[in-house]
């Protein structure tokens, strides 16, 4: 039984012993896995070169039209409007001098025929005293009294230079008339308005027979084929506006030219704005209608146009380095729309040309082939 026991023991610890000896043959026999280098990460891009150019700081702008000549109609008589050829109403046209209103004077006209009678027969009775007593003058006189007649102005009364005819004159009330005259013929150039200027109605219709009170408003007449340009432009670039600067202005296909007129000299304490003005003139040009345009202010040598989009934290961009990102710092000269005008960078030098989330300074990077 005990020798059975110890042929037991003994198999058992040769059976471990050729496990052993397998499990180390083979662990002799294996190969340790080739280890591989880790690939590195490139990320394609678009890039452009550098080019530099000189180029115009260009400042948009947009606003509207406005006549640049403008009245607004306030008859200073009353009366009844007459009839005329062209009615005042929105859209007609006149030349300048033709009648605009013309208002019933005739009451008015009657009495200073009158007055200029009167005053014919005042001077016509001073005449003799003239000739007597100051006979130097009476030939002027004479001639003054010749031209007069109750249909037409007043001349101007002869020069007088002796103090003693000038009390005569005063004396027989010839000052007080022909002044109160004068004044009868101002008021009656008033029943008629004329046109100052090539333009049109652009406000208000009034008709024939219409009874118009004195101070009242009729209407607007204006010129109708010079504009004023209104617009308004940021603090910051309004310092480099000044009067003859040209605007360049669109409206639908055609394109317009102006000069810049006028620039304000306050800032607009809402907007933080700056007004400016431009004189505007041209085929199919109508009042209040909005255009959009620019202004070349001042000329950049070395300069480029990018994409606003490139630029970080308002003074970076990224350039490629063979394949490796470089952050440089570059001088913003002016920014509109998407686009943005800089200096600082060098024709040898290629721009990162798009948008990358995370990018950083050496960041591996592949240039995409065309």
């Amino acid at each position: 039984m005990q020798k059975r026991q110890v042929i037991i023991v003994l198999i058992a610890a040769l059976i471990l012993a050729v496990g052993i000896g397998i499990k180390n043959l083979l662990a002799a026999q294996k190969k340790d896995p080739e280890r591989k280098e880790s690939a590195l990460a490139f990320r394609l891009v678009r890039a452009k070169e550098v080019a530099n150019d000189t180029l115009i700081k260009r400042i948009p702008v947009n606003g509207k039209l406005t006549a640049k000549n403008r009245v607004e109609i306030f008859p200073e008589v009353t009366g009844t409007l007459l009839f005329s050829e062209k009615p005042f109403k929105v859209g007609q046209k006149f030349s300048k001098g033709e009648v605009l209103l013309a208002v019933d004077g005739n009451e008015n006209l009657l009495n200073l025929k009158a007055q200029r009678s009167a005053f014919i027969n005042v001077v016509s009775q001073a005449l003799p005293d003239i000739k007597i007593d100051y006979n130097g003058s009476f030939d002027a006189w004479k001639k003054y009294l010749d031209n007069l007649t109750p249909d037409k102005s007043l001349p101007e009364l002869p020069e007088v230079t002796d103090n003693m005819l000038k009390n005569f004159l005063s004396g027989r009330n010839i000052y007080q008339q022909f002044f109160s005259i004068k004044s009868l013929e101002n008021r009656q150039s008033k029943f008629t308005i004329t046109a100052p200027f090539n333009g049109s109605v652009s406000m208000g219709s009034v008709n024939a027979g219409t009874v118009i009170r004195a101070g009242q408003k009729v209407g607007e007449f204006i010129q109708d084929d010079v504009f004023e340009y209104e617009a308004a432009v940021a603090a910051q670039d309004g310092r480099n506006i000044n009067v003859g600067d040209e605007i360049v202005l669109n409206s639908a296909s055609k394109t317009f030219h102006a000069k810049i007129t006028r620039v304000a000299s306050n800032i607009d304490p809402t907007t933080q704005r700056i007004a400016l003005f431009a004189t505007l003139s041209g085929e199919g040009l109508k009042e209040g209608a909005y255009l959009e345009g620019f202004i070349e202010t001042e000329t950049l040598t070395s300069a480029m146009t990018i994409d606003r989009n490139l630029i970080h934290d308002g003074k970076y961009v990224f350039l490629i380095n063979d394949t490796v990102l470089v952050k440089k710092q570059i001088d913003v000269a002016h920014e509109y729309e998407q686009n943005a005008l800089v200096t600082g960078l060098s024709e040898d030098e290629v721009l990162l040309n798009q948008v990358i989330d995370g990018a950083y300074d050496g960041m591996l990077v592949k240039i995409e082939s065309e």
